[in-house]
């Protein structure tokens, strides 16, 4: 009977060790599922990357025609010991939609990834180093890729310099330097962790930038974190925070042109200038539908609840963006 019982006990050892190996295995094997989003303005080359890194077919947008109108995942695919999914993202400057959708389309995926306590590897930021100076459509963007990622995720972020065979070896690495060492273009990302690279459209270059990136440890970007576990709602993140502040500097600066151009129509109509009359008139209809689209964009990134808690957080980060106008801040957020 011993012998009996100790053979049942050696056979329930070694199926407890037998289940420990297999869920250390299979923690290791989920351990090698690696995600990467891909981020930057439209244009920039990002899906065309994702393609040539995951050998996917995504839709690749002719010139600066957006085709990526929502955030789309390429195919897994096997890179050494890891297995990748990139995460194509649009810009901030879609030809379709609103920055505002783009940020809730945005949002909206990483807070389900989060939820699912599945987190980044890396996000890749995206810059043409074809473009000779850095304009405000890359700036709003990448303004924008800082605030969703946060400072404490940059160490998982790669700013990648694309298009590198498409430029002289002198100019590329002069343009590198001052992109990398200027406080209002990279350098707060690179000093905060961020790693660059030079790309050159080759599957080589893509590889390596991938694997830089999946031997991180995942990391949970500010966003996410704001969003999932504060329960934040997209207006008051840093990242919708900021949007807002941009749209109500577009609105506030539409108000301007609206008021001067109804100034001038009515001045046109004094001095009897039709045809200058008709040409305003004209223009005015498009300073309203786009004055228009610009509060319809606010609008939708304001908390939805009635209660007042969030409206001192959101006047004291407007104000400085009214400060040289008529109307006061809490008339910008009616």
């Amino acid at each position: 009977m011993p012998s009996v019982e100790r053979s049942k006990g050696l056979g329930a050892m070694l199926r407890g060790l037998f289940d420990i190996a297999t869920t250390q295995i299979g923690r290791r094997l989920r351990d090698k599922n690696v995600t990467i989003a891909v981020m930057g303005p439209t244009g920039v080359g990002k899906t065309s990357f994702i393609n040539r890194a995951s050998g996917s077919d995504l839709r690749v947008g002719a010139g600066l025609e957006s085709m990526t109108q929502d955030v789309q995942r390429s195919q897994p695919f096997q890179l050494g010991d890891y297995r990748i999914t990139l995460i194509d993202t649009p810009g901030f400057d879609d030809t379709r939609k609103t920055d505002a959708e783009i940020l809730l389309q945005i949002s909206n995926h990483l807070s389900m990834i989060a939820r699912e306590r599945r987190y980044l590897s890396g996000v890749i930021y995206m810059h043409r180093i074809t473009d000779n100076r850095m304009g405000g459509v890359a700036t709003r963007n990448f303004r924008m890729f800082m605030h969703l990622c946060g400072e404490q995720a940059l160490p998982n972020a790669a700013i990648v310099l694309n298009m590198w065979n498409e430029v002289n070896a002198d100019v590329g690495n002069a343009r590198r330097q001052e992109l990398l060492t200027n406080e209002k273009f990279f350098k707060p990302a690179i000093t905060a962790g961020a790693k660059a690279f030079e790309h050159d459209d080759t599957v080589q270059s893509a590889h390596r930038i991938l694997c830089h990136l999946a031997q991180q440890p995942p990391k949970i970007l500010l966003i996410q974190q704001e969003i999932v576990r504060k329960h934040v709602q997209i207006g008051m993140t840093s990242a919708g925070l900021a949007l807002l502040q941009d749209l109500v500097d577009k609105e506030v600066k539409h108000r301007d042109r609206l008021q001067q151009t109804q100034k001038d129509i009515e001045e046109a109509i004094r001095q009897r200038e039709e045809g200058d009359r008709v040409e305003l008139e004209e223009a005015l209809r498009e300073l309203e539908s786009t004055y228009k689209k610009l509060v319809q964009q606010k609008t939708s990134l304001l908390p939805t609840r009635s209660t007042r808690s969030w409206r001192p957080l959101l006047l004291r980060r407007l104000k400085h963006r009214a400060t040289n106008v008529e109307s006061s801040p809490q008339s910008l957020l009616s």
